[in-house]
């Protein structure tokens, strides 16, 4: 990933995305993504443009969702034209999922 000249404000995060982001932790505060969609209570904390803003995507509400970090890297990944990439050995939770982990054992 290459880094970029352009500020955040330029690229469209100023004060009023701030403002958005306070208003989305204050108000939703869970996830509204795939674990909102399979049933999870998860912790929403990315202010996330369903269209991005470099795909014509606005600044109103109705364009924004709560996400938690695994949903929006997936997202990320997905508009980009990329499929998520599992994570071994653990859930979202970060709960082992080995059976032969100890945390899992039977007794």
């Amino acid at each position: 990933m290459s880094w970029s000249k352009v500020s955040r404000h330029q690229r469209g995060y100023g004060t009023a995305h701030d403002k958005m982001r306070a208003h989305l932790l204050a108000t939703v505060i869970s996830c509204e993504g795939k674990c909102k969609a399979k049933g999870i209570e998860t912790l929403g904390k990315i202010a996330d443009h369903i269209v991005p803003l470099s795909r014509g995507g606005s600044g109103e509400r109705s364009n924004y969702q709560l996400l938690c970090r695994p949903c929006s890297d997936a997202k990320t990944l997905a508009d980009k034209g990329a499929a998520a990439r599992p994570i071994g050995g653990v859930d979202r939770s970060g709960r082992p999922t080995s059976a032969s982990h100890p945390w899992n054992r039977a007794g």
